[in-house]
């Protein structure tokens, strides 16, 4: 999996490829307005410098789901660089899951949210007061990279394993009058186990 990141105000006219934002970088490549970033012998990143020369680009954060036609035209960069391309990516790793049932603990300050993400159910942590039985949330899978480039891993508890994460405004990069730590509770119909940034 890989993220795409572009902030003109706060990173200046770069695109920025995530593979693994969990290593050290170590060394650079600069090639023109292509860098690219290794841990040691891995690529972990590709930076596109001045890139609204080539494309127009409107995201401030994180491209969830790039269309098919910026994919073109980052790929022929990379080309002409002699690097391997970027696959269309079918899925967000963000998807809608409906809690069945939030646990108490004794020893933990949070519950326990048992969540039906469709192709299973998982078990996840429920921090925010506004979670409620049989809501419908968002679940950040494991390994899905969130927009603030953090990567949601497994987590174990007492021998249990927490698969997602369910997530909050901020993790989704939305805003909210009630502030951006609280849960996004979705309202409007969506199947559970969708991809919530599915296009339409």
């Amino acid at each position: 999996m890989y993220r795409l990141f572009y902030n003109y105000h706060t990173l200046g006219d770069v695109l920025m490829i995530v593979f693994n934002n969990q290593k050290r970088a170590t060394h650079f490549d600069k090639r023109n307005d292509v860098t690219l970033i290794y841990s040691d012998f891995e690529l972990i990143g590709i930076n596109l410098f001045n890139i609204s020369k080539i494309v127009r680009i409107k995201a401030q954060g994180m491209i969830v789901s790039p269309a098919k036609e910026f994919l073109e035209v980052i790929n022929h960069i990379l080309k002409n660089e002699g690097l391997e391309t970027l696959n269309e990516q079918s899925e967000s790793g963000f998807v809608a899951g409906q809690i069945l049932e939030l646990i108490e603990t004794e020893d933990h300050p949070f519950k326990i949210a048992k969540v039906d993400i469709g192709s299973r159910v998982i078990y996840t942590k429920a921090e925010n007061e506004e979670i409620a039985p049989y809501s419908m949330v968002v679940i950040a899978l494991a390994d899905t990279l969130l927009f603030n480039g953090e990567t949601v891993v497994v987590e174990t508890h007492d021998g249990m394993y927490f698969e997602g994460r369910i997530c909050t405004y901020k993790d989704l990069n939305l805003e909210s009058p009630k502030g951006d730590e609280k849960t996004y509770i979705i309202e409007e119909f969506m199947e559970i186990g969708q991809d919530f940034f599915a296009k339409e």
